[in-house]
């Protein structure tokens, strides 16, 4: 486990979303290629979409940094997490918790009940949800790449109730 007391969660401004997309790139390479394909990874990186997703929502991102470099983002929009992403070299550090509590803290504040979607078959990702709480929803295919996708959600914990 990481020395969080070094993370610091931020906002997001218009200079992230290229250190962003290197990070999620590199990252996008290592983990989906068995997930969905090393030509469907591959083509995704250089159809620009991760670059345009970045610049487009950086309202609605936090970014967490380490000793000054950037070393994940949550996005949010209303009643979901939109994105999770953490640099490979920081995964199981508790980064990807500390972002993803942030992220349900907002949402929860707004409502009671959120959700993400998943690659169905992203175990590693599916599990890190479980263990938080998140519930597997309605499966289904992502209407432009015809990946199997799974809905998660998760209802206000009781202790945020009101």
């Amino acid at each position: 486990m990481q020395d969080l007391s070094k993370v610091i969660l931020r906002p997001a401004i218009l200079a992230d979303a290229e250190p962003l997309e290197a990070l999620s790139a590199r990252t996008i390479r290592v983990k989906y290629p068995d997930i969905i394909g090393a030509e469907t990874v591959e083509g995704y990186i250089a159809s620009g979409a991760i670059a345009a997703y970045y610049r487009e929502n950086v309202a609605t991102l936090t970014v967490a940094e380490c000793d000054g470099v950037r070393v994940g983002a949550c996005a949010i929009k209303p009643g979901r997490i939109d994105l999770m992403m953490v640099d490979l070299e920081h995964h199981r550090s508790g980064i990807g918790e500390t972002l993803l509590a942030h992220g349900e803290m907002a949402l929860f504040a707004a409502t009671d009940h959120i959700v993400l979607d998943c690659f169905r078959d992203n175990d590693q990702a599916r599990r890190f949800y479980a263990k938080h709480g998140w519930k597997d929803g309605r499966l289904f295919t992502d209407a432009d790449s015809g990946i199997a996708m799974i809905e998660l959600t998760k209802a206000k914990p009781p202790h945020l109730a009101i």
